[in-house]
């Protein structure tokens, strides 16, 4: 469906239920990047990365991709105002405001942090050890703080009917290659890069309808830079998004984000665990003779020559990932 493998520059997303591997897809696709000679960079919005896969997905995938491949982890480098010297980390400042809060009995979740730290940190670097056949995994939860290492410096605030509204600071789009994000990725040899996932900073962040023009811009702006990091530095970006469903037709299936996240994807794509025998063999199949085990189904929601879930590939996830 993607003639031949992931394309040299654009946007493809994956949209599913949860629990259904997409995050297990997206890291089996870094593997085969940085086995292939290219470094690959995973921006890890829900935190599940370090703790959760690379403990148990790192040795086979290693095994099954090569073992000289490595996971390094990126750092936030913060400071109050450009030029200043004194520097912390984006931990160091977590700490500090962990216990500030700790010592009046109030407690602050991660992204409620990462939002407070890209307010009063706007200017940040992001910093790993130089390695080759790596993959890199940057942790952001916060909507503020993924759009600030973008480039893009706004302001949210709540007006006086609970609307979250988004403001541009004067000159608050950079150049993407001037960008953290962007600077990391010319400078480390970057030939994937990955968001798992792109929609929770925004659920977290945007919880009514009220919300939905400010939802819009956000994802406008920030697919917008990383699509001119795709096309500048010929790189293909992979997303991984939440579903949607409709309240009043649950058959009805769609991919979070509404019109604005779904026309900046060239390719996208729905995965699902897989349906009965009777279904698939009225579903439109392209690798049915080749697949003797299965146990997802990967349907073509958009594509530039394929019509909607016009076309689907049997996919079987076991111990070695996916096949």
């Amino acid at each position: 469906m993607l003639d031949g493998g992931l394309p040299g520059s654009g946007l493809i997303e994956i949209f599913g239920e949860r629990a259904v591997g997409k995050s297990v897809l997206c890291l089996q696709a870094a593997f085969a990047a940085a086995a292939k000679g290219r470094n690959a960079l995973i921006i890890d919005t829900e935190l599940g990365y370090e703790k959760g896969l690379l403990p148990y997905w790192s040795k086979p995938l290693g095994e099954r991709f090569g073992s000289r491949i490595s996971c390094r982890r990126v750092s936030v480098e913060r400071r109050l105002e450009e030029g200043r010297r004194k520097r912390a980390t984006e931990a160091v400042l977590k700490e500090a405001i962990k216990n500030t809060l700790a010592q009046h009995q109030m407690d602050a979740s991660d992204g409620q942090l990462a939002q407070i730290i890209s307010i009063l940190s706007p200017v940040a670097r992001l910093t790993a050890d130089k390695a080759e056949n790596a993959v890199y995994l940057l942790e952001e939860p916060g909507l503020a703080g993924l759009m600030g290492l973008h480039g893009i410096d706004g302001e949210m605030s709540v007006s006086e009917g609970g609307r979250v509204e988004l403001r541009l600071r004067p000159g608050g789009v950079r150049e993407p290659e001037n960008s953290p994000v962007g600077g990391f990725v010319r400078d480390n040899d970057i030939g994937l890069l990955i968001y798992d996932s792109i929609s929770a900073p925004a659920k977290s962040t945007f919880t009514g309808t009220q919300d939905l023009p400010a939802r819009s811009s956000s994802f406008a702006f920030l697919l917008g830079q990383a699509q001119k990091m795709s096309s500048r530095f010929g790189l293909p970006v992979l997303a991984i998004n939440h579903i949607s469903v409709h309240p009043h037709n649950p058959a009805w299936t769609h991919p979070y984000g509404g019109l604005i996240v779904g026309y900046d994807f060239k390719h996208v794509f729905h995965l699902e665990r897989e349906p009965s025998a009777s279904k698939l063999e009225e579903y439109p199949i392209s690798n049915r003779d080749r697949m003797e085990k299965h146990n997802r189904l990967l349907w073509s929601y958009r594509h530039p020559r394929v019509d909607q879930y016009g076309q689907a590939a049997l996919l079987h996830l076991d111990e070695h990932g996916f096949h």
